[in-house]
């Protein structure tokens, strides 16, 4: 538990020196948009495309994508349940399974790194592949699912397809399973553009924290994060530990699932008509809770799993 405190501390400086400078505008609006874009569209998908065209499938069996898989849908299929059942407003309940299945993979990358080191980074893009697609489809069924306005449901599916992160994991994927081969000067060029995405995803994720005014109580939205934060930790390790993986990727499972949702679920949620203030509360909770419960997820699974 110790370990997991330290590497901790390195994410949570780097997340609040985005925050910091944007509070100062040492860097323009602007300029934050232009390096969130640069790190979606650019060095996000070349650490995805290199480990993915690389990695060893033969070494992992399909337990890891099942038992991310198969706690997404429990989860969002949870959070539905429970919105349904405390009488939540229709554009809440679809900010609340947004935020039960989507993750902040650069957090998790960046503990990854921290923890496991190139193999856990390896581990977590792979984690990606199965988990990002699968977010996507839930968070725009759901938030267009309880949507009361009319939405252009062939447009979404068609920005889902050319999500540039969907896009990757496919490229990544064929790279490896049709054994192409990839030049070593085009290689060193995506290492290099990797090395600069854990860094850049997080001044990017502190510099995006809002604290707006608080669309819910404090219990509501302490309740949803902690059932985010614990419950699809908790779901797919129970779901990995039953399929049999290896100590080491439990623990890349875990650190996926452990981190909280993603933090630009306030956009989506924007413009799909659903609770954008809702949304960018959740963000804000979650990422100050995952501080705790990220310890707490790593202590119960060393004594109890």
């Amino acid at each position: 538990m110790f370990s997991v405190l330290t590497a901790l501390i390195p994410i949570v400086l780097i997340l609040a020196l985005g925050k910091g400078l944007s509070a100062l505008n040492v860097v323009s609006q602007q300029g934050w948009l232009g390096l969130e874009r640069i790190t979606y569209f650019v060095l996000f998908p070349a650490l995805i495309i290199g480990k993915l065209a690389t990695v060893d499938f033969s070494a992992l069996s399909l337990g890891m994508p099942v038992a991310l898989v198969g706690a997404q849908l429990a989860l969002g299929a949870i959070s539905i349940a429970l919105g349904l059942l405390f009488r939540q407003a229709r554009d809440r309940i679809g900010v609340y399974v947004q935020s039960a299945v989507r993750w902040n993979t650069f957090i998790a990358l960046a503990l990854a790194q921290e923890l496991m080191g190139g193999e856990g980074v390896a581990l977590v893009v792979i984690a990606a592949a199965a988990m990002i697609p699968t977010a996507n489809i839930l968070s725009v069924s759901a938030l267009l699912g309880f949507s009361d306005e009319r939405i252009d449901a062939a447009e979404l599916v068609k920005q889902i397809a050319i999500n540039p992160l969907v896009i990757a994991c496919v490229v990544g994927l064929s790279l490896n399973l049709l054994v192409i081969p990839i030049l070593p000067s085009v290689t060193t060029a995506m290492d290099l553009l990797a090395q600069a995405t854990i860094a850049a995803g997080l001044l990017t994720t502190g510099a995006a924290i809002e604290v707006k005014r608080r669309s819910a109580s404090i219990a509501n939205l302490l309740g949803w994060s902690l059932l985010r934060l614990l419950g699809l930790s908790l779901l797919a390790g129970l779901f990995a530990v039953w399929l049999g993986v290896t100590p080491t990727v439990l623990m890349a499972i875990l650190i996926a699932t452990a981190v909280p949702t993603a933090s630009n679920g306030t956009i989506l949620a924007r413009q799909l008509g659903a609770d954008a203030s809702l949304a960018a509360n959740l963000i804000v909770v979650q990422t100050v809770l995952s501080a705790l419960t990220i310890s707490g997820v790593f202590w119960f699974a060393q004594t109890f799993m």
